[in-house]
């Protein structure tokens, strides 16, 4: 959006599309933004309407005493569809586009047909043209009558949520969070590791002290594993009936999300629970800390926390004596050598250069960190008396 005028309202349109189609979703499931269809082919009609059921109900099981009528699922207001529609048009023109007439920048482009076609299939595999894909193409698929015998379309219909992808590539925060995942990625399979050992440790605990006994229950009419209930008194059926199932309960325990849908009632079991949950909060405390760490290098790297840190060192400056003194020295001492690379420089430099707004807040942010690291090498120097050296 930064190479001409007519790319930034481009950028803009595109930007405004792909909310306005989120939004679309959204509401398409508001039962204020649905009606109840007469003519669905739920109900033996002719018309298909978006969210229906792939099958058709079979009206033989209702009963006839009952005189119960079909009634067709709601469907969203015609006016959301056409717009929907419209917006998917754009979306697909807009991606056949960027496929088609991909150019490579500049200090990259290939010398040879091979290594262009090279270039272009790397682009169209890239993973954010195929996400793109994903949140635009299964609509086709969708609208054809014949669907239903190939790919359910409930399927199809969870490819729409890519579309929320769409929108955070073209955020500065959605970028820097996906690149701090990606520097997290090798913690996460290390909490993986952890998390399986606790599982089958921890499951296999809790299986043995939470199993009960084989008996009959007459209310199923089946031999079962029974267990003593909270209560101590009465029994029912235990959730633990392998260690396997076993190890939801310690996921759900270890990362203290705690649904409460399975839980230990023996004394026994109620021991290894609570190890599981303190063993939880060690797990649970690494990966965050780390995240934690990554994020705010991810932000100083970006110059988020540029206007903290120069508050942050004005507060210890002025609490200083000397401090401001030493700052001023700094700032001083580097316009002094950013003038004499200059003078040196100038003489082979051309009279007027060119250069992009990134490149040029990229050097400012670089001075600044520079700023910023003399004063608090300075204030360290001063902290050990070292500030004459």
């Amino acid at each position: 959006p930064h190479t001409s005028h007519t790319s930034l309202v481009f950028f803009t349109i595109l930007v405004v599309t792909i909310t306005a189609s989120n939004i679309l979703m959204i509401l398409q499931t508001q039962r204020e933004w649905q009606f109840t269809p007469t003519d669905c082919t739920t109900c033996g009609g002719p018309t298909s309407y978006i969210f229906e059921d792939d099958e058709e109900v079979d009206v033989s099981d209702i009963p006839e005493n009952g005189n119960i009528p079909c009634v067709c699922p709601p469907a969203p207001l015609p006016i959301l569809n056409q717009l929907t529609n419209y917006m998917i048009y754009f979306f697909t023109v807009e991606w056949i586009g960027r496929v088609l007439f991909f150019e490579p920048p500049l200090h990259e482009k290939a010398a040879t047909v091979g290594e262009c076609f090279q270039q272009w299939f790397h682009f169209v595999t890239d993973t954010s043209q195929v996400l793109d894909f994903l949140a635009i193409f299964p609509y086709y698929l969708e609208n054809i009558s014949q669907t239903n015998g190939l790919v359910s379309l409930r399927l199809l219909r969870l490819f729409r949520v890519f579309q929320l992808i769409r929108l955070g590539q073209y955020n500065d925060t959605f970028i820097s969070l996906n690149r701090v995942l990606a520097k997290s990625i090798p913690f996460f399979k290390l909490l993986l590791v952890v998390l399986s050992f606790g599982a089958v440790f921890f499951g296999s605990m809790i299986y043995w002290l939470e199993k009960g006994e084989w008996k009959y229950n007459a209310e199923i009419d089946d031999w079962v594993f029974m267990r003593l209930s909270v209560d101590g008194i009465t029994e029912e059926i235990t959730p633990f009936d392998s260690i396997a199932s076993a190890f939801w309960w310690f996921i759900v325990t270890a990362t203290t999300v705690g649904y409460g849908d399975e839980y230990p009632t023996s004394p026994g079991g109620k021991i290894v629970a609570v190890l599981a949950m303190l063993t939880g909060v060690l797990v649970i405390a690494f990966p965050v800390s780390v995240f934690s760490d990554l994020w705010s290098k991810e932000l100083k790297e970006a110059g988020a926390l540029d206007g903290i840190d120069s508050f942050d060192d004005s507060s210890s400056s002025s609490s200083n004596g000397n401090g401001d003194n030493q700052a001023l020295l700094g700032n001083v001492e580097l316009k002094r050598i950013q003038q004499s690379n200059a003078d040196d420089s100038r003489s082979a430099a051309a009279d007027n250069v060119t250069m992009s707004i990134q490149d040029f807040e990229a050097i400012r942010i670089h001075i600044q960190n520079i700023n910023e690291s003399q004063q608090r090498i300075r204030r360290l120097l001063q902290k050990y008396g070292l500030d004459g050296i």
